[in-house]
């Protein structure tokens, strides 16, 4: 009981109850993620003929870039599919996009896909638009980080994710995982995101969200 009335709920589920569910310490979503495990919202979620699929991107130039598939349906957020990998070309990302077979809406990048390369002369929203329809290829309205990690956290009650699909390039870990860093001299969390492996991931989630 004293243990309890001093740590967090996570910190005691984790030390008393041995429990594998509890949030990591400084995740950012850890409780909501927990909570859309209780309620099942990780399962089989088809994809619907009927309605556009939509994705949002983060790139990653020198490490992963990220794609996440999703719907909007009868007020959910569907995830459907997930992409993530690292050492492809801007055409290899959009074949895969383009081979999935969806019928798609909109396509949200981040904001600097407006960019251009030395190589190629071309921006990846010009890319994009050129094999996706410039009417389809958006650029993510500008947040900030904070407001960002918040319309996450105010859209997970909402989503839901496929199980399998999610889980084929670790979506929902990452979402899990996803935390504070760690300032060692002070003791204590920075106002900031750690970078690793979640990153990329959990700022296409985050880019949808705000979309």
């Amino acid at each position: 009981d004293d243990a309890a009335s001093m740590m967090s709920e996570d910190q005691y589920l984790q030390e008393f109850e041995c429990s594998f569910e509890a949030a990591i310490l400084g995740a950012y979503w850890g409780k909501e993620m927990r909570q859309v495990e209780e309620d099942g919202r990780i399962c089989e979620v088809k994809y619907d003929r009927d309605a556009p699929v939509h994705t949002a991107w983060d790139l990653g130039y020198s490490d992963d870039t990220a794609i996440v598939f999703y719907q909007v349906i009868a007020g959910e957020i569907r995830i459907i599919d997930h992409y993530a990998a690292s050492g492809l070309s801007m055409a290899d990302y959009l074949d895969i996009v383009t081979s999935k077979g969806y019928k798609y809406g909109l396509h949200w990048l981040p904001h600097d896909a407006k960019a251009h390369t030395m190589a190629s002369g071309k921006s990846v929203q010009e890319m994009a638009q050129a094999e996706l329809s410039v009417a389809k290829v958006r650029i993510c309205p500008s947040l900030s980080l904070q407001d960002g990690i918040q319309a996450v956290r105010a859209a997970l009650p909402r989503m839901w994710f496929d199980a399998d699909k999610c889980a084929e390039f670790d979506l929902i870990e990452a979402l899990k995982q996803y935390q504070r860093e760690w300032d060692d001299d002070k003791k204590a969390f920075r106002d900031k995101p750690r970078h690793d492996w979640t990153s990329h991931s959990a700022d296409a989630v985050r880019y949808m969200a705000i979309a």
